[in-house]
């Protein structure tokens, strides 16, 4: 019998060491409820049929051309995780990032280390394997060229981790916490912005990237450690945006573009913590406070900005 292959993984947002964690430094990445699903499913005559939802990819292909196909496209990351020898002659590929794109933008929530998650993960049960955690990782680094892995880590492992060179952990957020999310309207080009980063600590580390560093790992010490209270944890991540935001002014890279200091700002007059997440410019931001009310109060003072107010949970 022809059997049918089913995955999904949630993307993700970086609550604290965006770029900290390029130098080495840990991150702390939150698994959120925006998922990109696939289906494998063999069929008994035809080619290779592969089906996106979310970004545009339509394929039809024979076995020996998804074979064939480059590593950053559907059928060269199936190919990565699946022996040739195990590999059905006819298969029908459905992925869907759907979830992880607002009004046709997409939100930089990690789709595309859920979907290498995703594919690879179905691609080697149905080969009646597995597939381990540096492979899923190396797959994701010859897709987009680079990066820390950070994404691959939070998709495969879901809830709050804390992520430092390769090795991630289960983290905790302490309970009284109120989380909420806002898209920025539109979308970043992560390569741009982490080029300037590159290119800005080329010759050393910049004292304003060293503060940084210092504020991602207490950060992350603050997600494991069970003794820390809301009031901390959200005192820590409102030190930890300062000097975030102040790290943005010294690198002049842009990760608080003209939407996320409207955020700020608003948050602040709301008594509610406030940061970009990830690489910034766009994309999303969190708020986050121990006061549901002090929520809702900048959830409106938000209305009628080209911020949007996010249906989104850990």
């Amino acid at each position: 019998m022809l059997k049918r292959i089913f995955a999904s993984a949630p993307g993700k947002l970086v609550l604290s060491g965006e770029y900290a964690v390029l130098a080495g430094a840990p991150a702390l990445a939150l698994a959120v409820d925006r998922r990109v699903a696939c289906t494998l499913t063999p069929q008994a005559s035809g080619d290779w049929r592969i089906v996106s939802h979310g970004f545009a990819q339509r394929q039809t292909l024979t076995k020996a051309a998804a074979y064939a196909a480059p590593p950053a496209t559907t059928a060269g990351i199936i190919r990565q995780a699946l022996a040739e020898a195990a590999a059905p002659a006819h298969l029908h590929v459905v992925v869907d990032s759907s979830p992880c794109y607002h009004q046709g933008i997409k939100l930089g929530v990690g789709s595309s280390a859920a979907v290498v998650v995703v594919l690879a993960t179905a691609a080697a049960r149905l080969g009646g394997g597995t597939i381990a955690f540096p492979a899923l990782m190396a797959i994701h680094r010859q897709l987009q060229g680079g990066g820390s892995g950070l994404d691959v880590a939070a998709a495969a492992a879901g809830g709050l981790i804390r992520f430092q060179q390769a090795r991630r952990v289960p983290a905790r957020l302490p309970a009284g916490l109120h989380l909420a999310f806002v898209f920025a309207g539109a979308s970043s080009r992560t390569a741009e912005l982490v080029a300037r980063f590159d290119a800005w600590r080329a010759n050393g580390e910049p004292p304003a990237l060293s503060r940084l560093l210092e504020a991602a790992n207490a950060m992350a010490d603050c997600a494991t450690d069970c003794t820390i209270t809301a009031d901390a944890f959200a005192a820590a991540l409102s030190e930890y945006a300062a000097v975030l935001r102040d790290f943005d002014r010294a690198a002049g890279i842009g990760v608080f573009g003209p939407a996320h200091l409207l955020a700020w700002e608003q948050a602040a007059n709301c008594g509610v913590v406030y940061k970009p997440c990830g690489a910034g410019g766009g994309d999303m931001g969190l708020a986050l406070a121990t006061d549901p009310a002090r929520l809702a109060a900048f959830r409106q003072a938000l209305a009628g900005t080209q911020l949007t107010w996010m249906d989104m949970e850990m």
